[in-house]
Parts: structure tokens; C-alpha cells; sequence
């Protein structure tokens, strides 16, 4: 086995420090050399000025435990009631096999971290507010008994309930979508639905759409209709239905 030359302050703890001697050394976990890496360990330790008891304690008990496992194996093997021996390595062996799980798993995030670390996304646009300062002054008068918050709240249930039966669960970050509507195709549907059913209500405009995309297009397709007297939407009594229905204009199909 060749000479390690190692600083003990370049390691998380004591399994870290035995876990790159036997990787080091290029030796089998589940075979390890005891007394050379023992004895590597040991140079290890002495070969340290770290003055800092508490960080050297684990240190010195790994030292300990790796002393105790190399005189049990100058003795006679022990047996287990099925009559096999025991080897002292065994319950070491099996917490370096746990430690090698969780510094692979922990690598992996870390490559990921570096990988996400170099992109950049962009931040979602306050759409609500957008759609408030464009649309309010403008459709306010096609409105009975209906604010403007009334129908941004409106909005944000349906899409609450779209996100419930969304399944939120996502593999990562590929591509960014095409819109596969626009508002003057929303605006024409809007016009033939409410010529068929006069009267709508709120939530069942958006009962269709199959993507939040597709919901906040017909939003605002649907702002666009009252702000040009298309459709009226009115409400009966406070956080009642909001109905919507045909405005003064002639709908054409």
C-alpha cells in the first residue's frame, strides 16, 4: 500500500478520512486491510496539529474502534449460532457501505447544483397586476353589482382548482411551451358559447380549458369582450355567482 501523506482538517469527520484511505489504497470495502490501513490511519492522526479536542474526539474514537477490530482479528474467530464466524470488520464494513450511499447521493446534488447554478429563469410577470391596471377603468361599466376585484377573485379560484387536479410533480426544467391559443380565438368561442347559452356562469367559461395557460387566455379574452360591451356580467348578492351574459352589442358568430 502506498505512503499517504494527509491533512486531518481536510475531512468531514472519521468515516470520511477512512473511507478515502481505503478508496486511496484501492482495496474492497467489504476486504479491508485492517492493520495497513490502521496503520495509515494512525500516521494520520498523530501527523495532525489540530489543537481542537472536540473536533479530534471521532477521530480518536475511529482510531479506537480500528485498534479493537485489528487485535480481535489476532485471536480466534467467534461464531454466531448458526456456527459462522464472525468477522470483526463486519459492523465497520456496514457503516462505510451507509456513508458511501449518502456521499454518492450528496455528489449527485451537487452536480446538479453546479449544473442549475449557470441557468438563468425568468421570474414570472405579476399577471394579476398587469391585467388590473389595463382592464379595470375600462370594463367597470359593464359590470352589475360586480367589482373588479370580484372577478380577480373569481379568476384565482378557477385557477386554484385547476391546480388541484394538477399534478405537481415534475421531472425538471426542458423546454418553455408554446401558447397554443390567442385571444382573438378565445373571444370568438366566448361569442358562440354565450350566443347558444345566454346566460353563463363564471366558472363554467373556464370548465373546458385544459391548461392554466389556456384559463388565463380566456380571461382575458373574456375582459376583452366586456370592455367592448360584447358581454355583461353582474352579480345578484355579495360573493354570490357572477353571471355572464349577452351586452348591448349584436353578437355575431
Amino acid at each position: 500500500m502506498e505512503q499517504v501523506t494527509l491533512k486531518l482538517d481536510n475531512f468531514e469527520g472519521p468515516l470520511s478520512l477512512l473511507y478515502h484511505l481505503i478508496e486511496k489504497n484501492k482495496v474492497d470495502i467489504y476486504d479491508i486491510p485492517i492493520f495497513e490501513i490502521t496503520k495509515q490511519y494512525m500516521d494520520v492522526i498523530y501527523g495532525s496539529d489540530i489543537k481542537d479536542m472536540e473536533f479530534i474526539s471521532g477521530f480518536i474514537v475511529m482510531a479506537s474502534t480500528l485498534m479493537e477490530i485489528k487485535s480481535k482479528m489476532l485471536l480466534p474467530r467467534q461464531k454466531n449460532d448458526e456456527g459462522e464466524e464472525i468477522d470483526p470488520r463486519e459492523e465497520l464494513v456496514n457503516r462505510l457501505v451507509e456513508y458511501k450511499k449518502y456521499r454518492e447521493a450528496a455528489e449527485k446534488l451537487r452536480e446538479k447544483e453546479n449544473l442549475y447554478a449557470v441557468r438563468l429563469f425568468k421570474e414570472p410577470d405579476p399577471v394579476l397586476s398587469i391585467i388590473k391596471s389595463d382592464y379595470k377603468s375600462s370594463v367597470e361599466g359593464f359590470m352589475d353589482g360586480v367589482t373588479f376585484d370580484d372577478i380577480i377573485n373569481a379568476f384565482k379560484r378557477v385557477m386554484a382548482v385547476k391546480e388541484m387536479r394538477t399534478d405537481n410533480i415534475k421531472s425538471g426544467f426542458k423546454s418553455v411551451s408554446h401558447d397554443e391559443f390567442t385571444i382573438e380565438e378565445k373571444m370568438k368561442y366566448l361569442k358562440e358559447l354565450i350566443y347558444l347559452t345566454p346566460k353563463l356562469k363564471f366558472a363554467d367559461v373556464f370548465s373546458k380549458s385544459s391548461t392554466r395557460s389556456e384559463i388565463a387566455v380566456t380571461f382575458l379574452a373574456l375582459l376583452e369582450l366586456i370592455k367592448t360591451g360584447a358581454v355583461f356580467i353582474s352579480q345578484d348578492y355579495n360573493f354570490g355567482d357572477i353571471t355572464i351574459s349577452k351586452g348591448r352589442e349584436v353578437l355575431s358568430i
